[in-house]
């Protein structure tokens, strides 16, 4: 997946409130966000899955951790913790079943944790925790494709920064970020659509695109 650009807007508390379906707009700058892979010096744990009962899970704890899953095809599920003294990264690709993932990432010391996850078709679902605390942002793209859909989200620090894409199916999301300078930005695309219970505190912007392509 790769890092994409962009600057959140004006302050906004829930744009975009109250839409139950259809078409739903906040904000003039509706551009992506910018998420950039860091480069951990130490740790790393790669797990690659091709075919029929997937499921793979990684934690770590400190010296600067990464971590890569990718899985191909059928049960599908990932499953991944890091913890501890700053920075953590990771990478996790799904495409085609029963998907799940659930991360949960810490930070601490100089902060950090990067999430760049796409799923792709059938039962979807993502949680995500992240925490960093010290200087250090969370930043995190989440894009899922087909079918069951849902997205979580849940991010702590100072310097937030989410990019949250659904396109197809029974749809839902829902974000919380804590801290100063948040950015969100969150796009769904077509049939179940509306969760909209976007949370942030401190220093916000938000952009937000909804829309019905679906019956």
């Amino acid at each position: 997946m790769c890092s994409q650009v962009a600057w959140a807007q004006d302050p906004a508390a829930n744009p975009c409130a109250g839409i139950v379906t259809g078409t739903c707009s906040a904000s003039a700058d509706l551009q992506p966000i910018e998420i950039a892979r860091p480069n951990p010096v130490r740790t790393s744990a790669f797990v690659t899955q091709v075919g029929d009962e997937n499921q793979a899970s990684i934690s770590q704890s400190s010296s600067n951790q990464f971590s890569d899953i990718a899985q191909d095809g059928e049960a599908n599920m990932a499953r991944v913790n890091q913890t501890g003294s700053g920075l953590a990264y990771l990478e996790l690709d799904q495409t085609g079943l029963l998907n799940s993932a659930v991360i949960v990432q810490d930070a601490e010391v100089g902060g950090s944790n990067i999430a760049l996850i796409e799923q792709n078709g059938e039962n979807n679902a993502i949680l995500l925790d992240q925490s960093a605390t010290s200087s250090g942002m969370n930043g995190t793209i989440l894009a899922q494709h087909g079918s069951g859909n849902q997205m979580q989200l849940q991010q702590t620090g100072s310097e937030n920064r989410a990019e949250l894409i659904q396109t197809g199916d029974n749809n839902a999301m829902t974000a919380t970020q804590n801290g100063a300078a948040n950015q969100l930005r969150w796009v769904q695309d077509g049939t179940g659509l509306s969760d909209l219970q976007i949370v942030q505190s401190g220093n916000q912007a938000i952009s937000i695109v909804q829309s019905n392509g679906g019956s």
